[in-house]
């Protein structure tokens, strides 16, 4: 691996966005950290077109170009922009071989990537190996690890995790956003009867709560289940907002309640207080990244690194932790406001 100058001036720097929204949110730290340090430089980001209107919330880059469906007319946009103005440094937080053409078709001088032990990447001019962390990559959250990426060539120096305050939300007291789908992994979500018990119970022990049911069009059924079954006066506003309307609304939230999903990293980013339902997957690598009030909840005698089935997680002692967990922070901002 050849490191950059880290007093490298850069024009122009190109980011290919993770195609996942759970994996796009934990990149924004990495992105504003990269504005900061080359304040002078026109950061573009290439991602896939759904989060050009999510990234209209958060202030971390100049341009937005969305990808096309098609394989070839992306590499032929991505070949015409660059011979019509070629970036100094092309940065990928993908691991693929399709992003790996897109920044060779572009043709940056620098063409940056993470190679995971037995990878190799021909493609780019530049390689960080994680050959050295064959046996710690379990341990490493997925921001860390881009975060020593970028380090590594002297792209950054430090990340900021302090959540992004939206312009025009404000936090709403009591209300319970609920995120019960997983878009893309059936075994991250809770079942339904368990999101009935749970939500009952948080009306019963919270006066005057709130609730909202958030996803995507693919979580509607389960949405519709848990909306209908639970007894109490729900909103479902699953598959009815876009991305941008998504974190607005989340926004608004005074605690969001998820399974391991990009809607709850969206959560986290935007200053919600979240609880996340770990079972299948690993939290010390997926956990919501931000800093703020978080509740990660596993199975009894799940490892951190994940591996248990969710629905070994009871309802009912959820909902206890959840109750503790609201206290402790009614306890903390009292005490806040005294001082």
């Amino acid at each position: 691996m050849m490191g950059l100058n880290s007093k490298k001036t850069f024009n122009k720097i190109c980011i290919r966005m993770p195609n996942w929204l759970g994996d796009f949110v934990m990149a924004l730290p990495l992105l504003r950290s990269i504005k900061e340090n080359h304040p002078q430089a026109q950061l573009t980001l290439i991602a896939k077109p759904q989060f050009k209107e999510l990234i209209e919330l958060f202030p971390v880059a100049d341009e937005f170009l969305a990808l096309p469906s098609g394989a070839f007319s992306c590499f032929r946009e991505l070949y015409s922009m660059g011979r019509a103005e070629k970036p100094d440094c092309h940065v990928l937080f993908t691991n693929s071989v399709r992003g790996d053409l897109e920044a060779w078709f572009m043709g940056a001088d620098k063409r940056l990537g993470m190679a995971y032990p037995g990878r190799f990447r021909p493609l780019l001019t530049d390689v960080c190996r994680l050959d050295s962390l064959k046996d710690k990559l379990n341990g490493i959250h997925q921001t860390n690890l881009l975060e020593n990426f970028l380090k590594s060539f002297g792209l950054i120096n430090s990340v900021n995790s302090t959540p992004f305050k939206l312009v025009g939300t404000k936090r709403v007291p009591n209300r319970i956003g609920i995120v019960a789908g997983s878009s893309n992994n059936p075994q991250k979500c809770w079942a339904v009867d368990k999101w009935c018990a749970l939500i009952s119970k948080l009306s019963r022990q919270i006066p005057n709560s709130e609730f909202i049911l958030f996803g995507t069009a693919s979580d509607c059924q389960i949405s519709e289940a848990v909306a209908s079954g639970c007894g109490v006066p729900v909103l479902d506003v699953t598959g009815k907002t876009n991305i941008r309307e998504l974190g607005q609304k989340l926004a608004t939230c005074h605690l969001v309640i998820g399974n391991d999903t990009g809607g709850m990293h969206l959560a986290n980013a935007v200053g919600a207080s979240v609880a996340v339902l770990f079972g299948p997957t690993n939290l010390l690598v997926t956990g919501p990244f931000f800093a703020g009030s978080k509740l990660l909840l596993q199975p009894e005698g799940c490892p951190r690194e994940g591996g248990s089935s969710i629905q070994l997680l009871d309802s009912n002692e959820v909902g206890t932790r959840l109750i503790d967990f609201l206290m402790g922070e009614f306890i903390s901002e009292g005490k806040k406001n005294v001082d």
